[in-house]
């Protein structure tokens, strides 16, 4: 793992953390549908990154491309851009007040792009590799 993955780790726990102070305010009738829902996709994106982060040691080992790599942090980012609707879905239901809304965006902001960066650095690799297969697909024929 490169060290921005693990201040992602870093930054994700201290998210889950605030998610779950956050979510624990919530008004009973949402408290178990709402605020599930948004701890179970704070979970989720956490064990995506850390499968992610595992997947991508094993592929450089192996000296592969970090196709698996780049899949799961494109999985990963369609579940946190889903998490950021939650969010402004909770702020419109009155489950926050504008503060706590402001900075817990803020903070999903920042794990965008910490996540962005990671796939970034990681897309090149994966599309050389893409490219280079289909070439010797293609010149089989």
């Amino acid at each position: 793992m490169a060290l921005q993955d693990f201040t992602l780790l870093a930054k994700l726990e201290d998210f889950d953390l605030y998610t779950h102070n956050v979510c624990q305010k919530f008004q009973k009738s949402e408290r178990h549908v709402l605020s599930a829902s948004i701890r179970g996709n704070v979970e989720e994106i956490v064990c995506l990154v850390i499968e992610a982060a595992k997947v991508q040691l094993e592929e450089r080992r192996k000296k592969r491309p970090p196709a698996k790599t780049l899949e799961l942090l494109k999985r990963t980012d369609i579940r946190l851009e889903y998490l950021k609707m939650q969010i402004r879905k909770a702020y419109k239901l009155k489950q926050t007040d504008e503060k706590t809304y402001e900075t817990w965006a803020g903070l999903a902001r920042e794990l965008g792009g910490l996540l962005g960066g990671w796939i970034k650095k990681v897309e090149p690799y994966a599309d050389v590799s893409a490219t280079s297969r289909t070439q010797k697909q293609n010149s089989l024929f």
